[in-house]
C-alpha cells in the first residue's frame, strides 16, 4: 500500500509539472496573442475610402507604402464596402508582379468616368512616392543614370490633389513627390497648390563615408563630389550628411567637423508632443528634402543636424537654413493637408502583426527609440502615433 501510495504521488507531482510547462509555453505564446487578436477584431471599423499613390515600387515587398496599410490594418480602416485593406493591390503606381504591359496603373490610365469615380470616393489622399522605377532596379550590375520605366508627378495627380482639397478632404504628401523626374511645370503647379517650395536640395546620412566598408555609397555620388571639389580621391570616414542639388552640385558634412549629432533628429515641440503623442526627438537617418514654406503651415517637427560653426557656414553658403521642416500641417477650407519632407512611409515593418491589439506598445518597448540603425524604431515611436492622430481628426 505504501509503494502504491509512493507512485500515485510520483505520478501527481510529474502531471502538475507537465501542466505547468504547457502553460509557460501556452500562455505566452498563445493566449496572450489569442485574446490580443480578439480585442483587434472585435474593435468598431472605420469605413473610409482611402487613395495611395506609390509609384516607386521596384519589388514585391511594397516598402515604400507599407507602413500606411499596417497603420490602417491596424486601425480597423475598411473599404467603403467593408472590405480590408491590402497593400499589395489597394493603390495606383507600379505593379512589379503583374504582367509586363500591366505594370504601371497610375490615374493616368483610367477612363475620365474612372477617374471622376475615384476622386468623388476618395475620403483620403496619400501621395506616397513620385520617384518611380528604373532599369537598375532589375539590373543591378548597372552603374551610374539609368532609363526610367515609370515615374513622375502627372498633371492627372495634381487635378486629383485640387479637386481633393476643395472637397474637404485630408491629404498627405511626402518626400520625392515634386522632385525628379517630374517636370518643373508640375512642380509649379503641385507648390502652388499647396503653398510650398521645394529649395532644389535632399540630404541623407550616410553612418561610414569609407567606400571599402559601405557599399552603399552611389559611385555617381563619389565621381561628382571628386570632380566639382578637385579632389584627387574619397578621403572621407566616419559619419557625414550628404547634400545633393536638383543641379548636380554634393556637399558633405562630417560628423565632428561640421555637425555634432551622430545621427539627424526630428525634433518635435512640446505642442506636438502633446497633441499627436510625438517623441521630443526621433533619430533619422535616411532621405529627406529641404522646403521653404508658408507662414500659415504648422510645424509639428523638425530637422536638427547639431551643425557646427563650420557647418552653419557650409549651410549658408547652399542658401539653406540652421533648421529644415520635417513634417507640417495647414487647414484648407474644411479640407487639411500634411506634407512630410522625409521618406517617412518607407518602413520594413511586418503586415502580418498590425492585428494584434497592444502591438505598437510592446513594440515601443523592444525597438529602442535610439537605435538608428533598426528602420522600424521610427515607424513605431514617430510616423504611427503622427499617422493615428491625423486619420481619426478628420471625421
Amino acid at each position: 500500500m505504501t509503494e502504491n501510495k509512493g507512485a500515485y504521488q510520483f505520478n501527481k507531482d510529474g502531471i502538475l509539472r507537465i501542466i505547468r510547462s504547457v502553460l509557460v509555453v501556452v500562455i505566452p505564446f498563445v493566449v496572450i496573442p489569442g485574446v490580443s487578436y480578439l480585442v483587434w477584431l472585435v474593435s468598431p471599423a472605420i469605413q473610409k475610402n482611402v487613395l495611395v499613390i506609390d509609384k516607386t515600387v521596384s519589388d514585391e515587398e511594397r516598402q515604400e507604402h507599407r507602413s500606411i496599410f499596417w497603420a490602417l490594418k491596424h486601425l480597423r480602416y475598411q473599404k467603403s464596402n467593408g472590405e480590408d485593406y491590402h497593400y499589395k493591390k489597394d493603390y495606383f503606381g507600379y505593379f512589379p508582379d503583374y504582367e509586363e504591359d500591366n505594370k504601371a496603373k497610375g490615374l493616368e490610365r483610367l477612363t475620365p468616368h474612372q477617374l471622376d469615380s475615384v476622386k468623388r470616393s476618395a475620403d483620403v489622399v496619400y501621395l506616397v512616392d513620385n520617384y518611380g522605377v528604373y532599369r537598375s532596379d532589375f539590373n543591378k550590375s548597372e552603374n551610374g543614370i539609368s532609363p526610367k520605366i515609370y515615374g513622375g508627378l502627372t498633371k492627372t495627380d495634381v487635378e486629383l490633389l485640387r479637386y481633393s482639397l476643395e472637397k474637404g478632404k485630408l491629404v498627405f504628401a511626402e518626400f520625392n513627390s515634386m522632385g525628379a523626374p517630374t517636370s518643373r511645370q508640375m512642380r509649379s503647379e503641385f507648390e502652388n497648390l499647396l503653398s510650398i517650395k521645394w529649395t532644389g536640395w535632399i540630404s541623407r546620412y550616410f553612418d561610414e563615408m569609407d567606400t571599402v566598408i559601405n557599399k552603399e555609397i552611389p559611385q555617381w555620388l563619389i565621381d561628382n563630389y571628386i570632380e566639382q571639389h578637385e579632389e584627387a580621391t574619397w578621403s572621407f570616414e566616419g559619419a557625414a550628411q550628404i547634400f545633393v542639388s536638383e543641379f548636380g552640385q554634393i556637399e558633405i558634412m562630417e560628423e565632428g567637423v561640421d555637425i555634432n549629432f551622430k545621427v539627424p533628429k526630428v525634433v518635435s515641440p512640446l505642442k506636438s508632443q502633446t497633441t499627436y503623442g510625438l517623441p521630443k526627438e526621433a533619430n533619422y537617418p535616411y532621405w529627406f528634402e529641404i522646403l521653404r514654406i508658408d507662414r500659415t503651415y504648422e510645424v509639428l517637427s523638425y530637422f536638427d543636424l547639431g551643425p557646427t560653426t563650420s557647418g552653419v557656414n557650409k549651410l549658408k553658403a547652399m542658401g539653406l537654413p540652421r533648421y529644415f521642416p520635417a513634417a507640417i500641417t495647414r487647414p484648407m477650407g474644411e479640407s487639411r493637408v500634411y506634407y512630410f519632407t522625409g521618406d517617412f512611409a518607407d518602413n520594413p515593418v511586418n503586415i502580418e502583426t498590425a492585428s494584434f491589439f497592444g502591438i505598437p506598445t510592446l513594440s515601443k518597448i523592444v525597438n529602442e527609440k535610439d537605435d538608428y540603425s533598426n528602420r522600424t524604431s521610427f515607424f513605431w515611436n514617430y510616423y504611427l502615433p503622427l499617422m493615428k492622430h491625423a486619420l481619426n481628426e478628420h471625421k
